[in-house]
């Protein structure tokens, strides 16, 4: 229901879970010209519009017989070929077909409402790691858990006040100021609209070049430690500039400060504050 209420959010919802699945096929599609994208969201869509949830395999039997018979104003069979729709098909159920594909299937549902609080409503820690998946299948996952954390976070009353936190130790890839990978239209969501449902963000990469900048200018603090090349310097300046939103800011003196780190030490800068901090992090024993 609140799917359908919310067309931002359905529309957003159906385009994440089309290119997901196609990323992981290797397939590199663009929501509006690939025509595998346009066919995978509307069999989602046509299902989702009557309430139906579809697995792999349905979503299987549905590319090579579409629940449809027109795309647009052209035919199915016009607009995508039954012979290339059965190549598209055998190319799922291969995935589905694969010995480590089973994994997927099993485990903890990925409910956002349950990684966050215990089923009495207690807080909790959710930790998922995908350093062993391969890079298609950690885009699949990062895209598919940021969607379904964008559809919770859209069912929650506003909120002044901190409700939880998404922490994601590495971003590179995920957030790029040029490629629009799956992840990234999600990210964008959640930096402008997570703080008003008390969602917080913290994001963190050892590499400040490959990142879109424009959105990162929705965060408030930065933490940055000892930069290694001039460039890594020139795009944070430009990320610290952005979210200054117009409002002071001493580039030459926030200049100094960065070229003046070394280890383990590292500059917080607070929009809300009138000046950057400097601060040293504690020593830490790993057993």
């Amino acid at each position: 229901e609140q799917r359908r209420a919310d067309s931002d959010l359905y529309r957003e919802r159906v385009q994440a879970t089309a290119l997901g699945i196609l990323t992981l096929l290797g397939i590199d599609a663009d929501p509006l010209t690939s025509r595998e994208h346009v066919l995978i969201a509307n069999i989602f869509d046509n299902a989702w519009q009557q309430g139906q949830d579809l697995d792999v395999a349905g979503l299987i039997r549905a590319i090579q017989k579409p629940p449809f018979e027109s795309v647009g104003v052209l035919d199915v069979e016009s607009f995508f070929p039954a012979k290339d729709r059965t190549g598209l098909a055998m190319q799922l159920n291969n995935l589905l077909a694969a010995p480590g594909f089973a994994a997927w299937m099993q485990g903890e549902p990925l409910d956002a409402g349950r990684l966050l609080f215990t089923d009495t409503g207690k807080p909790r820690v959710s930790v998922m790691s995908i350093a062993h998946l391969g890079d298609r299948e950690r885009m699949f996952f990062v895209s598919t858990l940021l969607s379904e954390i964008v559809s919770w976070m859209r069912t929650q009353p506003g909120s002044t006040s901190l409700r939880a936190i998404l922490y994601m130790d590495e971003i590179f890839g995920y957030l790029p100021p040029i490629a629009n990978p799956p992840s990234k239209t999600l990210f964008l969501t959640l930096l402008k609209q997570a703080r008003a449902f008390g969602l917080g963000l913290v994001l963190s990469t050892q590499n400040p070049v490959d990142l879109d900048y424009k959105a990162l200018s929705n965060i408030g603090t930065w933490m940055i430690g000892r930069l290694q090349t001039e460039r890594d310097k020139a795009r944070v300046m430009e990320g610290l500039e952005g979210a200054a939103a117009g409002g002071a800011f001493d580039r030459a003196q926030m200049e100094r400060i960065l070229a003046g780190l070394g280890k383990r030490i590292f500059l917080m800068h607070n929009v809300h504050e009138d000046h950057p901090a400097v601060f040293t992090t504690r020593w830490t024993l790993s057993y």
